[in-house]
């Protein structure tokens, strides 16, 4: 492992912590955070918020710390498609900058934060801290992230994942902003009106 794959672990690690460690500590105080598939209707979305993005998180994960580890697999999957000295460290750039955007996003949250769309929660629409310059800081963080591991590992595995991650977090932005509308209306069509989608 070089330096580059040490960042890599402990980016991914640090991301864990964060998501886990914020879960844990609403967990503590009686609010559910995982509410993933609790407000799925069709078919489609069902297939998104319960198989395709998860699946996607924890492949895209898996395949990151075997690029990592330097794991033998088939060439196909580890062959770099583009070679350049400088691409790794923009990766780096990237992701550590995501992890400070979704650092910065659990804390503007405070006790609202959910995995999932929580159609049962009463918190007021949350446009301060990190909303106050994107409407999913959350969701901006993981295309960032997903971008930077691809600079780092830019091979075929790590174009097809963050692709299909980024276009289904894309999907399940627009669902969520249905449900605000629904749920907000006019205090959602203002925010939407001064704070862009991702940033």
């Amino acid at each position: 492992m070089n330096t580059v794959d040490i960042l890599v672990v402990i980016s991914l690690a640090l991301f864990y912590i964060l998501m886990f460690g914020r879960t844990l500590l609403l967990y503590r105080k009686g609010i559910k955070v995982w509410v993933i598939g609790t407000s799925t209707q069709t078919i489609a979305e069902i297939l998104l918020e319960k198989i395709l993005l998860p699946f996607a998180l924890v492949i895209s994960c898996v395949f990151i710390v075997i690029a990592a580890l330097h794991i033998r697999v088939p060439a196909l999957i580890a062959a770099p498609v583009i070679h350049s000295v400088r691409l790794p460290y923009i990766g780096l750039l990237l992701c550590y900058s995501g992890l400070l955007i979704f650092l910065l996003a659990l804390l503007s949250f405070g006790k609202a934060w959910r995995i999932g769309i929580d159609e049962s929660n009463s918190h007021e629409l949350i446009t301060t801290g990190m909303f106050k310059y994107s409407r999913n800081p959350i969701f901006l963080f993981m295309d960032m992230y997903f971008i930077g591991i691809l600079c780092i590992y830019p091979t075929i595995i790590f174009i097809a994942l963050p692709l299909g991650t980024i276009t289904g977090i894309h999907f399940q932005i627009l669902r969520e902003e249905a449900f605000l509308i629904k749920k907000f209306g006019e205090q959602y069509r203002a925010y939407k009106k001064t704070t862009r989608r991702y940033f």
